[in-house]
């Protein structure tokens, strides 16, 4: 799949393998266990199963949920519970993080911002403080 797909491009300048690869060897440079850097490596899985990438005209014009289409995925093949939630949960982390720290968000390209604001934007202050508590 990741053969077939993983040199499109998700932004202008990243392909999804290599930021499937970028965000694995981050979250292994964090000390992460094994579950977490395959979520890592996986988390946007449902981009690629879907071939939603920016060659397409309809890019970033909806939210394809891709978070739960590559959960369902990765259970349907038996990948641990913590590597399923992972994914299923990122965009969550995702619009949290926005939430809580400004320079996360500086640090976004602008195709992962637009599809933050696709996804729901920055969490308000409630849901960020009960998504800490999660």
């Amino acid at each position: 799949m990741y053969a077939k797909y993983g040199g499109s491009l998700y932004d202008p300048s990243v392909t999804q393998i290599e930021h499937a690869l970028q965000s694995a060897y981050l979250a292994e440079q964090e000390g992460k266990d094994a579950d977490l850097i395959v979520a890592a490596l996986l988390h946007d899985v449902g981009h690629v199963l879907m071939d939603e990438h920016a060659g397409n005209a309809d890019f970033l014009k909806e939210d394809k949920v891709h978070e739960a289409i590559g959960a369902r995925w990765l259970k349907s093949r038996g990948f641990p519970d913590e590597v399923v939630q992972a994914v299923q949960y990122h965009v969550n982390a995702k619009r949290y993080l926005t939430a809580v720290d400004a320079a996360y968000y500086n640090g976004l390209s602008e195709m992962s911002k637009r599809s933050l604001e696709l996804q729901g934007g920055p969490f308000a202050p409630e849901d960020a403080e009960t998504f800490d508590t999660l």
